[in-house]
């Protein structure tokens, strides 16, 4: 799929963990939490791809992002090489090894280790690239200049405004980065290729089995279906799911329906 798909995916995904878990584990979460759960989601539904040269996450952060891509592609490669079954073909260097519960999980695990063992310097870097990729992800939605410095002051934002801080952000970080990657392979998983979503299993003698939905309901990447079915359709459901499950937009909604309604019957 393209960015601007995998960024509203992770969103509605990540709004839909984070709010609808307030409710059944009656976690008392603030718009702020939330909303930055969602966001890193957004973010880390971009991360998948790093092992494409010309990717959105590859070309996100200039020298250093394309260092990180030119390491996970040949891991991907050797990984691929490493477990290949008799009738897998290819590569491996894209769509390999990040496209994978697995690594998803692995990251995930990674992250809130490090986080408990060196705090804030990890919290705070997570946050800033998750938030930076969800930036120039979403920026199909909400045209405007997509700048490291915005994604700086929202990472700020979180430290100074929203309730715990970076600090709060420990205990679900690397589930929310871990859920983005999900959900980015579940989306590459609905195109023509599929996605090796269950490696290392073995699936008709293959490890690197593209799983996928029956093959007339996959669309092509950017294709029809994709631009004007998928992505608008993701559009609405993140904006539906934000005011339906972060804390005080839906009061704040129905108030502006009533003052609307009594301002035109005044009228």
């Amino acid at each position: 799929m393209l960015g601007v798909s995998h960024a509203t995916s992770g969103a509605a995904a990540g709004l839909a963990v984070a709010g609808f878990a307030q409710q059944w584990v009656e976690i008392d979460s603030s718009a702020g939490s939330v909303l930055t759960f969602a966001t890193v989601c957004a973010g880390a539904a971009l991360l998948p791809d790093l092992d494409h040269p010309s990717s959105m996450a590859t070309k996100r952060f200039s020298v250093a992002s394309w260092l990180a891509s030119n390491a996970v592609r040949p891991l991907s490669g050797f990984v691929y090489d490493l477990t290949r079954g008799r009738r897998d073909t290819g590569k491996g260097t894209h769509r390999g090894l990040t496209h994978t519960v697995v690594a998803a999980v692995l990251l995930g695990l990674a992250i809130n280790l490090a986080s408990a063992r060196w705090g804030t310097p990890v919290l705070v870097g997570t946050l800033f690239v998750c938030i930076a990729l969800a930036i120039k992800g979403l920026d199909a939605l909400v045209p405007g200049p997509p700048s490291l410095v915005i994604a700086a002051g929202l990472t700020y934002a979180v430290e100074e405004f929203v309730p715990g801080g970076t600090a709060g952000t420990a205990g679900w970080l690397g589930t929310a980065v871990a859920l983005g990657m999900v959900v980015h392979s579940i989306g590459d998983a609905i195109t023509e290729s599929g996605a090796p979503l269950l490696w290392p299993i073995r699936i008709r003698r293959r490890s690197w089995y593209p799983v996928g939905t029956p093959r007339p309901l996959r669309f092509r990447t950017g294709g029809v279906v994709e631009t004007w079915v998928v992505a608008p359709a993701l559009t609405v459901a993140t904006f539906l799911l934000a005011a339906y499950v972060v804390p005080g937009v839906a009061p704040f909604l129905l108030d502006l329906r009533v003052g609307f309604e009594r301002l035109v019957a005044g009228g």
